[in-house]
């Protein structure tokens, strides 16, 4: 977790450290808003919400994130999404925690069908329930800066997108990674693909001790003991973000090889 959370950090850093030149014909498939002035590479889900309400297929923008996720799947959730560090962060704030039931985790494939295409499509990339316009990630980044620095008032926009904002938060402290979990459209997009990419989460050689210290550890509580105990990757989950936490807390790590 600690390795995890300094790479983060790195990548947080160097995503949003941008002096003038940036990439905005790159998809970085994370959630990060491409109007952040320091952004280097342009939010998946703004760019085909963009071309969404110009009735254009985003080839590129698709093609991108699924080689990405045919590559590592959600690899990039766990690794490299400044948001999903910001979770991380507001989880360890001390408090009460709960579980999610494991049907709210269905909620994040309508919000990327109807949000992110169906009503940009109908209605253009402006209309009110566009992901866009409620974007948490957007919210941090564009909007609560220039609140703060003066260059925008508190207009009915920008008090939603702060509403919704203070709702992940609160989710964020209570239950572990929860926006990744029930309402990421990103992560609905790439959740399919970890079932065919090449990186895999590798079960220990030692025998299963059942101890579910994995369990324990796993930030989207998808229960990977169920799968390294036999032998199968662990992030043949839709909701793994391929952290690799699980193999981490295995107590098989703690036992000696047996001699010879």
């Amino acid at each position: 977790m600690k390795k995890r959370s300094v790479v983060l950090v790195v990548a947080a850093l160097l995503l949003h450290s941008s002096w003038g030149p940036e990439f905005k014909w790159l998809c970085n498939p994370v959630l990060s808003c491409h109007s952040c002035v320091l952004a280097w590479f342009a939010c998946p889900v703004g760019v085909f919400v963009h071309y969404s309400g110009y009735h254009l297929f985003p080839w590129v923008a698709l093609g991108t994130v699924l080689f990405v996720g045919v590559t590592v799947g959600r690899l990039f959730c766990g690794w490299v999404c400044p948001f999903g560090l910001l979770q991380d962060w507001l989880h360890r704030i001390r408090g009460n925690k709960i579980t999610l039931p494991d049907w709210t985790a269905w909620i994040k494939y309508p919000v990327l069908v109807f949000s992110v295409v169906i009503f940009p499509f109908l209605w253009g990339e402006q209309t009110w329930l566009s992901f866009c316009r409620i974007c948490p990630a957007a919210a941090v980044q564009v909007s609560l800066p220039a609140f703060l620095n003066g260059d925008s008032s508190l207009s009915v926009a920008t008090m939603v997108r702060f509403l919704v904002l203070g709702g992940v938060v609160a989710l964020a402290i209570v239950s572990s990674r929860s926006f990744c979990k029930v309402l990421c459209p990103i992560g609905a997009l790439l959740a399919p693909l970890n079932y065919l990419c090449f990186w895999t989460v590798k079960p220990r050689r030692q025998q299963c001790l059942d101890c579910r210290k994995c369990d324990d550890a796993c930030p989207t509580r998808i229960s990977p003991s169920l799968r390294l105990s036999v032998g199968r990757p662990a992030n043949r989950a839709l909701d793994c973000i391929v952290c690799h936490d699980c193999t981490a807390a295995c107590a098989t790590t703690l036992l000696k090889k047996p001699p010879g």
